[in-house]
């Protein structure tokens, strides 16, 4: 499949009327992020904080439609018409483009191409001699864009991604969200397993939902994610399978299993923000 061509000129033209009001790019941008994360979960008071916080700087002299809400809200049906056109990482090329002139940002994503070479050398989607689920698992994931071409492969796998930058691990809960898959997003070391937060995002016919996991539950996918490694070291380690060997897969089963509420991931989200 073709490295998709990804135009977000018409999302940084939104943002950045945000940004001219006296709001830096990153907060902009991470405001934006965690507008439309807050708002796919129904958390009323962490939105209402955000939305508040630009009402409080002016921003309610501006005509209705043209406030810093409307604008945010604007960005996002955008952003749903880019991915659905490409079904690639429109999230994180804005982060990349809109980050360029500021120092906040500083990061760019593996390339799309690069994405799809590494899901084929992995095996995504290839046919498996077992009945297992296939698990993806990025433990670098920045924006998710290896996980979103895994999910293009092979949208039946759970998917698993992890990033010790927050604003990269919502970037991922987001993309999962919107690719309609189901996954587990951690924010936290991988090096380190150090788990400090995480998301789940799951399938629905009427498109993916999103939520975030209560402390218990992160322990829990702390445990597996540690088990399911462990697991792959010492099969790895193994000599060459013998008929019975115990690789331990049959412990590898995904620790939370109420799925979100099936609520379509849309511009719908923002209605009632006024």
């Amino acid at each position: 499949m073709a490295s998709p061509q990804i135009d977000v000129d018409e999302i940084v033209a939104t943002l950045e009327q945000i940004r001219q009001r006296g709001h830096s790019a990153h907060t902009v941008f991470r405001d934006w992020a965690n507008l439309m994360l807050f708002a796919l979960q129904d958390r009323d008071d962490p939105y209402l904080e955000i939305v508040d916080d630009y009402r409080e700087r002016g921003d309610m002299d501006y005509p209705d439609g043209q406030r810093s809400v409307n604008l945010f809200a604007k960005a996002f049906g955008q952003l749903q018409e880019r991915m659905g056109a490409t079904d690639a990482d429109v999230l994180g090329a804005v982060y990349e483009e809109y980050g360029m002139s500021s120092d906040a940002f500083g990061q760019h994503f593996t390339p799309h191409s690069v994405c799809e070479t590494m899901a084929e050398i992995a095996g995504v989607g290839d046919e498996s001699d077992t009945e297992d689920r296939q698990t993806v698992f990025d433990p670098a994931c920045g924006s998710g864009r290896t996980l979103l071409v895994a999910g293009r492969k092979q949208p039946d796998a759970l998917f698993v991604g992890q990033d010790k930058d927050p604003l990269c691990a919502r970037m991922t809960a987001l993309n999962c969200c919107f690719l309609n898959l189901d996954a587990y997003v951690i924010q936290g070391d991988s090096l380190t397993v150090e788990f400090q937060r995480a998301w789940q995002t799951s399938y629905s016919s009427l498109g993916g939902s999103v939520r975030e996991l209560d402390d218990e539950e992160v322990k829990e996918l702390h445990e597996w994610v540690t088990d399911a490694f462990e697991n792959t070291v010492e099969r790895d380690n193994q000599p060459s399978p013998t008929q019975g060997t115990d690789t331990g897969s049959e412990d590898r089963t995904p620790p939370v299993a109420t799925s979100v509420q099936s609520e379509q991931a849309s511009l719908g989200a923002f209605e009632g923000s006024d």
